[in-house]
């Protein structure tokens, strides 16, 4: 790291010094006259709690990320990420995200650049993974991913020996997928179109291959899958196109999209063809107006809650190694449920009090439960529990007081 290389540096120059006073003092014994050893069993040492600094040293975390945004969840995400940084006396920069893996390299070198002590974020591949280790190993600068899983066997291996690989939190993409789908069927669909990211991307797939099992399980008929939607006019066509060409539509599943406000338009979509409502719409990851399509009855469930806590779990974990209490011996992998929304007051709750302007937790309850420097029982166990404990109701109950 950095900061030990300039600690190193300090300390050689000193012994550099007292060798120079040593060798050139007029003083200076003889080595026949040498004084007799010090007796060191009347001096104690002074315990380690009394030594240690009352903060963990500044650092700065790097983070590609998408800037100037209106949505809530990129906000929410950001937001949170802050607060853990702060809450451990850290600050954040920020570069803006570029949407492909060579992009995203080029942002991890200008946060290099700009002598960052850490890096997290969301890798579009996993094959970047390989030259983002080598790039921060060289600069000493430690990295975590978040939001994505790597499932490439060798890939793995490799980054989970790494060095200045502090690990990460990821959702289970594909179960999430499978539970939707089976939702989906539990309350009657048996023909639906899904709308995903682009293909190769590491959740995107995972979802496909989700719904997959789910939809067989279900009974349910996928009828097709678009991706990579990004324009909301796409979006509209692409509602419409599904509806034509199956009458038998009663299903929409957005798997993911990058497409902002997709439920809205998609409820757009759907009233202007008078299928509202006879039409079952669910999605994975949330949206702000779902609270106002619970109450129509127009949407039914949501996948969601998770995806700020990801980002923040995984920039926990990649503090403590950086402030010098790592939450395991290699690098730490967590694993977050999908938590599903199904009521209007669901959905107000999560929009409140977790996508919100408020971080999740406080700096005091960020430095109680989660950071290694002020509490001693944090490790890769304890911050699984922690992730088993992750509710809506426990954050209203913090939030709301």
């Amino acid at each position: 790291m950095k900061k030990f290389r300039k600690i190193l540096s300090i300390v050689l120059c000193v012994f550099m010094v007292a060798g120079l006073a040593a060798c050139g003092g007029e003083s200076a014994a003889p080595a026949s006259q040498a004084p007799a050893q010090t007796d060191t069993t009347s001096q104690q040492a002074v315990p380690a709690d009394t030594q240690k600094a009352e903060t963990p040293d500044h650092f700065v975390l790097g983070m590609p990320w998408i800037t100037n945004s209106t949505d809530p969840t990129t906000n929410s995400i950001g937001l949170n990420i802050k607060a853990a940084v702060e809450a451990a006396g850290g600050e954040v920069v920020i570069t803006d995200m570029e949407m492909t893996p060579d992009g995203q390299i080029n942002n991890i070198s200008e946060l290099i650049s700009r002598g960052v002590d850490a890096i997290v974020f969301m890798p579009l591949a996993e094959t970047m993974l390989p030259t983002v280790d080598a790039m921060c190993s060289e600069a000493g600068v430690y990295w975590g991913s978040m939001l994505r899983r790597i499932t490439d066997d060798s890939i793995r291996e490799q980054i989970m020996k790494s060095e200045y690989y502090a690990g990460g939190c990821y959702e289970d993409d594909e179960l999430c997928g499978e539970n939707i789908m089976k939702k989906m069927g539990e309350i009657g669909v048996t023909n639906v179109a899904c709308i995903n990211i682009t293909k190769g991307d590491t959740s995107s797939d995972l979802r496909d291959a989700g719904a997959a099992k789910g939809a067989a399980e279900a009974g349910i008929n996928i009828v097709g899958t678009t991706y990579g939607i990004l324009d909301p006019t796409d979006m509209t066509k692409t509602i419409e196109s599904y509806l034509a060409a199956y009458p038998e539509l009663d299903g929409i599943v957005v798997l993911g999209t990058y497409c902002g406000g997709a439920l809205a338009i998609i409820e757009k979509a759907l009233e202007d063809n008078g299928k509202a409502g006879q039409v079952k719409v669910g999605r994975i990851d949330f949206e702000p107006t779902m609270e106002e399509y619970f109450e129509n009855g127009t949407f039914n469930i949501c996948y969601g809650v998770q995806m700020p806590y990801d980002p923040f779990m995984s920039t926990i974990i990649l503090i403590n190694k950086v402030i010098g209490t790592p939450v395991s011996d290699g690098p730490a992998i967590v694993v977050t449920p999908y938590i599903p929304l199904t009521t209007a007051q669901e959905a107000k709750d999560v929009t409140q009090y977790i996508y919100g302007d408020t971080p999740m937790y406080n700096s005091e309850e960020i430095r109680a439960e989660f950071l290694g420097f002020y509490n001693p029982a944090v490790n890769k166990t304890y911050l699984e529990d922690m992730v088993a404990k992750y509710s809506v109701e426990d954050i209203v109950a913090r939030r709301s007081k």
